[in-house]
């Protein structure tokens, strides 16, 4: 999993969505599975067996060979649909049960009775299809976050709004009285009797 996240951080968010829709197809393809069973509609097929691969020493006589199966059924409209799997078996032959369930919706969604029957195997996909959803999103919403500009806090929306307040009532205290005269070469504010300026001593004109 440490892998997947590095892979989604150095491409980008195109390999986060690409993440994402895996773990979908993964969950989609767990729960599809496990409700064949239980709502699917049930026919028998025609199989065929094909051993590939050499012998695996490392499993048991009946499971050191890989067989690709395939099956042919015909739903209840009358039109012919095809299946592919996969299962170990021994030297001669691979036990294939002849029973396969499908969606009448969606025919195309369909397996065999082994692959449909609840099983760990249906589990581990769902939890790993959640897994990388969860993964891909939580990353996501922590980029966002990152890029959000920070909000003020109360305390110092308060302390600029009595700032503002001190500043607005400083200079009406101080602003000079309508009619007052000014010095001309420094500014200070003069009383109508004034000849020097009492700042900068300059004559007032």
């Amino acid at each position: 999993m440490s892998r997947i996240k590095q892979s989604a951080k150095g491409n980008g968010p195109l390999a986060r969505i690409l993440i994402s829709l895996l773990g979908v197809a993964m969950l989609l393809l767990g729960v599809s599975r496990f409700a064949l069973f239980f709502i699917g509609e049930t026919t028998f097929a025609d199989v065929n067996t094909r051993r590939v691969g050499g012998a695996d020493n490392q499993y048991a006589s009946d499971k050191r060979y890989e067989w690709s199966i395939d099956y042919t059924f015909t739903d209840a409209d009358g039109v012919a649909h095809d299946g592919h799997t996969t299962r170990r078996g021994g030297d001669m032959g691979v036990k294939v049960e002849s029973t396969v369930y499908y969606w009448p919706a969606a025919p195309f969604i369909n397996g065999l009775e082994r692959e449909v029957e609840p099983n760990l195997g249906q589990l581990v996909l769902v939890g790993i299809g959640i897994l990388l959803i969860v993964l891909m999103n939580r990353k996501s919403g922590r980029a966002m976050s990152r890029h959000q500009p920070a909000r003020p806090s109360v305390t110092q929306t308060q302390s600029a709004t009595l700032d503002d307040y001190d500043d607005s009532v400083e200079e009406l205290y101080h602003q000079p009285a309508p009619g007052t005269r000014f010095c001309a070469e420094c500014g200070t504010p003069l009383t109508a009797n004034t000849r020097f300026c009492p700042h900068c001593g300059s004559a007032v004109k």
